[in-house]
């Protein structure tokens, strides 16, 4: 009966792929042999691995705040959360905001996360994030707040559909609200030509047709805003890689039947970006990987690479992506050498020095 209801879960999210308190804290595909249950529980067992998840999937250096309220996952979107935490599909530290239909809050909702102690730091760069479709902002925060405590601030929002760029557009707005708010603590604080567009799943592809809007046209939300970098994570299939205007990091999983990488790998690999594109395939993650704590999310560590090095310009996380020997090439967390999905680079990317 169990995987029965999760195949159905699964078969609806696939095609719907298709198309305020302060608080602070710290080898080929073999997939096929496996059931869609054992798929997705595969990655609750088996912790994060390789080199970027050992150097990065960890706490930063800063305690973290944030304007969301976070608690258990009631409501009728709560069912959900409750079938796929029986099966192992979610681990059980997942949780919820207020908002419909997991609470009877408005389905539109925007949150932050940032370094407890922004004040006595400079302008720090913003990452722009929207999660999946019938997805809650909640259940990401494990991640975002990973993402802050490297120093970032994170702006997510979420409408339960999350599917085309106004929640992307919502967020830049928000972050230059919170920038120019007189009475916010991200006063000043937000480096707004240094935003990086991120997403998972319907998200995810939100923020590869966020990233292809062009410069002058996000100016319109503010005349500083620059995006920087581009993080679809397991991306929807309703965009294309190839008019992305970023320098674009494209994760997929393995064992992800929700947005197979096979089909992400033919549209949004990104090898015909004229910006610089990377693609990845993790070995264990599914589609419920970056709800996961952070030692069981196989895209903890890269993703904090790829923020620093876009968002920082970080010598160390560099290494990750430029260069003849860059470390991505041989992280084990990732498909490598005759794999279909392998770790693959476009030409721009090749040219970076």
């Amino acid at each position: 009966m169990k995987k029965m209801i999760f195949s159905v879960l699964a078969a609806s999210l696939s095609l719907m792929s298709c198309q305020n308190t302060e608080e602070a804290l710290e080898a080929a595909p073999d997939s096929r042999a496996l059931t869609a249950e054992q798929m997705a529980s595969k990655s609750n067992f088996f912790p994060a691995v390789g080199t970027a998840n050992e150097q990065y999937g960890k706490m930063g250096p800063y305690q973290v705040s944030t304007d969301a309220v976070l608690g258990d996952c009631g409501g009728l979107g709560g069912i959900a959360i409750d079938i796929l935490q029986s099966i192992n599909v979610l681990d059980q530290t997942i949780q919820c905001t207020n908002n419909l239909p997991y609470g009877n809050g408005s389905p539109i909702s925007t949150s932050v996360y940032y370094p407890s102690n922004i004040a006595d730091l400079g302008k720090l760069p913003v990452v722009n994030f929207v999660g999946g479709i019938l997805s809650n902002e909640g259940n990401y925060a494990q991640m975002l707040k990973l993402w802050a405590s490297h120093g970032f601030i994170v702006v997510v929002s979420s409408d339960f559909i999350n599917t085309l760029p106004e929640m992307h557009l919502l967020g830049a707005f928000k972050a230059s609200q919170l920038n120019k708010d007189t009475q916010s603590p991200l006063y000043g604080k937000i480096d707004m030509s240094k935003m990086i567009l991120a997403g998972h799943s319907a998200g995810g592809g939100a923020s590869i047709l966020t990233s292809s809007i062009s410069e002058n046209k996000m100016k319109l939300i503010d005349p500083d805003l620059k995006v920087v970098g581009s993080l679809p994570i397991e991306p929807g299939p309703l965009a294309v890689s190839f008019t992305v205007k970023a320098p674009t990091l494209i994760l997929t999983g393995r064992l992800d039947v929700v947005v197979m990488p096979w089909y992400t790998k033919i549209h949004q690999n990104g090898i015909f970006n004229p910006s610089p594109a990377w693609a990845a395939t993790a070995t264990t993650a599914t589609h419920f990987s970056p709800t996961m704590e952070i030692s069981k999310n196989e895209f903890a560590g890269i993703s904090v690479a790829w923020l620093k090095y876009t968002g920082y310009n970080d010598a160390d996380a560099k290494t990750y992506f430029v260069g003849p020997n860059y470390k991505l090439k041989a992280d084990p967390q990732f498909l490598q050498g005759l794999h279909p999905y392998r770790v693959v680079r476009n030409q721009a990317a090749n040219n970076l020095q």
